[in-house]
């Protein structure tokens, strides 16, 4: 089932916050950031050569450079090629990159530029005096509807190295091929992009995938594709509306690159929310489809949850009115499927609590309600409420926290674990995550605490219940 194929999704989302140690305050705090100006931006296409071309830039005021190009081959022809001239001596120039080990662990290799004729087919930091390259990994692939793009490794080409009296020049071929898509991205600087070795840098960044389980392209994050979602296959992924790279960059930062890079995701998300505020998940799911009657192109509360959290987070660092309208605009989209897709459940107050998935095809489908779902909504609102001040947002979430108190402990197993999931028909079933659940208890509690100045009992009895089944079963956590 896609539920449990997400447990890694997920398990990635708990892993990028926990692990970085973020401060709010100070994600651009990093010396070798400069106060944010907002980039120029420019796209252009043509025609020509077998092909249709899509370029995107984005030039920030510090001189930092975003560009991704996007080749889609109508018929077969010559590689389109794109040339990066770095001045400097190679035998300084060092190519550092993503690779993994015997234990299938990442870790970082580098090669001095004076050594290859072509970089490893790999996305990595081209590094030397005065400047400082982010190279994606070259991808070639097929756009398969529904949001899902089918990669073929085979017929991405690795950037040569050529070697000038000044200095070398990249050479990025692209391959034009009918039915085929094409595609290459960097940020380029006259700084470092990336203060290696400073609060262990290296392991952060190591963590951070666009090329492996994730793919970073022109029109939004990818992530791999279940076996339960159509269309799918072996190398295919689908466009996820939370992008978990683009979290660690705002609740990390530390860096020109997670600076620059966490503001043209943003930028890139923005084009994939729908009018009414949301963003659909396209493909379609197997077991949603069975279960409820779900089609594709559906609401999923969780990815969206997360996708509006991180244009909040974007409202406040960016100071972007983009993003702190689009912010507003999730939110009341949330309050009016709260308001059709709710469960009732009494209590000293009444509580709600709100379904995970919907389907504008079929608006009168009702589903489960996971905990983790419900505490990311109501954490999501309390948010809301302190960035803008709307009373209605504090209300829902009182809401839903009283439909979350009002069941108690029945949240818990015999065990010690949680529930994973409320039914329609008021049973509770499955796994719950290993922490994932966890962490959004914690920042349920941190936010209660601060709206209301006390702790709440229950949600500190199922925190700590959770946690010590976690210690029992020796989960790790951070």
């Amino acid at each position: 089932m896609v539920r449990k194929i997400s447990v890694l999704l997920l398990l990635l989302t708990a892993i990028a916050v926990c692990t970085f140690l973020p401060d709010p305050a100070s994600v651009f705090a990093s010396a070798a950031a400069p106060p944010w100006q907002k980039p120029v931006e420019k796209e252009t296409t043509g025609k020509g050569n077998g092909a249709t071309y899509k370029k995107r830039e984005f030039a920030f005021g510090d001189g930092d450079v975003y560009w991704s190009q996007q080749i889609i081959g109508t018929k077969t022809a010559k590689p389109y090629v794109i040339t990066v001239p770095v001045q400097g001596n190679s035998q300084h120039m060092v190519f550092r990159y993503r690779a993994y080990n015997e234990a299938k662990q990442p870790v970082w290799q580098a090669v001095t530029l004076d050594q290859v004729k072509t970089l490893p087919l790999a996305s990595g930091f081209l590094e030397t005096e005065g400047r400082s390259i982010w190279l994606g990994k070259p991808i070639v692939y097929v756009a398969k509807g529904r949001g899902t793009i089918e990669e073929h490794a085979e017929l991405a080409l690795p950037i040569q190295v050529k070697q000038r009296t000044n200095g070398i020049v990249l050479e990025i071929r692209l391959p034009i091929k009918a039915g085929y898509r094409s595609e290459m991205w960097a940020l380029e600087s006259r700084e470092p992009l990336v203060p290696w070795g400073e609060q262990s840098i290296d392991q952060i960044w190591l963590a951070l995938d666009v090329t492996q389980n994730a793919k970073w392209l022109y029109d939004g994050y990818y992530y791999k594709s279940p076996s339960t979602y159509e269309p799918t296959s072996a190398n295919a992924y689908w466009r996820i509306p939370e992008n978990y790279v683009l979290r660690s960059f705002l609740y990390t930062g530390g860096s020109r690159a997670a600076r620059n890079m966490g503001y043209v995701m943003l930028k890139t998300s923005l084009l994939q929310q729908e009018p009414e505020g949301y963003w659909k998940t396209l493909p379609r799911s197997l077991w949603l489809s069975e279960d409820y009657g779900i089609p594709d192109g559906f609401y999923d509360t969780r990815f969206n949850t997360g996708a509006a959290d991180l244009m909040l987070r974007g409202c406040v660092q960016y100071a972007e009115e983009a993003f702190c309208q689009s912010a507003q605009t999730y939110a009341d989209y949330f309050h009016r499927h709260a308001a059709s897709h709710h469960y009732v459940v009494n209590g000293t107050q009444p509580g709600w609590l709100v379904a995970d998935y919907a389907s504008a095809k079929y608006p009168a489908k009702k589903t489960h309600v996971s905990l983790n779902h419900q505490l990311a909504e109501i954490n999501f609102l309390y948010s809301s409420y302190l960035q803008f001040g709307d009373p209605a947002d504090k209300t829902l979430a009182d809401l839903m926290l009283a439909g979350v108190v009002n069941l108690g402990t029945r949240w818990l197993l015999p065990n010690g674990d949680l529930h994973y999931a409320y039914f329609p028909n008021g049973t509770f079933g499955r796994a719950d995550y290993p922490y994932l659940t966890y962490n959004d208890l914690l920042e349920t509690q941190r936010l209660y605490r601060l709206l209301h100045g006390t702790e709440e009992p229950t949600i500190a009895r199922l925190t700590a219940s959770k946690l010590a089944w976690m210690q029992k079963s020796n989960v790790a956590y951070r």
